[in-house]
């Protein structure tokens, strides 16, 4: 629901402010800033330690024991970053807005909206 919802949100707000993304393509944006962040971030809450995953099983060990991989390498928000990457803390009107929006539906989920591939 909440995806369905920013979606069309994101879509209004970047026509709006489009002459500040030259080339993008607003479903390509969408894709890896919004859904990216969140499937990242739900996979942290979904998946609270690597080693939940059971590498033991005889049908799915090898894929647990990627899973683990990617669960230790690429679901948290990386130390040190210098730089504000989410929607909540951007100063550009365009993420300003869609966050404001997002927010009002769901103040969790919009809060780990990524403004680009950090993680």
């Amino acid at each position: 629901d909440f995806i369905i919802k920013v979606r069309g949100i994101f879509i209004k707000d970047f026509i709006k402010h489009k002459e500040s993304f030259p080339g993008y393509h607003v479903e390509a944006l969408f894709a890896g800033t919004v859904l990216h962040s969140l499937c990242h971030t739900t996979a942290s809450w979904a998946l609270g330690d690597a080693l939940w995953l059971d590498t033991d099983c005889p049908k799915f060990g090898q894929m647990a024991e990627i899973g683990r991989i990617v669960r230790v390498s690429f679901v948290d928000d990386l130390p040190g970053i210098v730089f504000s990457k989410s929607f909540r803390d951007s100063d550009h009107p365009f993420y300003k807005s869609v966050y404001k929006k997002a927010a009002a539906i769901n103040q969790k989920f919009a809060d780990n909206m990524d403004t680009c591939i950090i993680k």
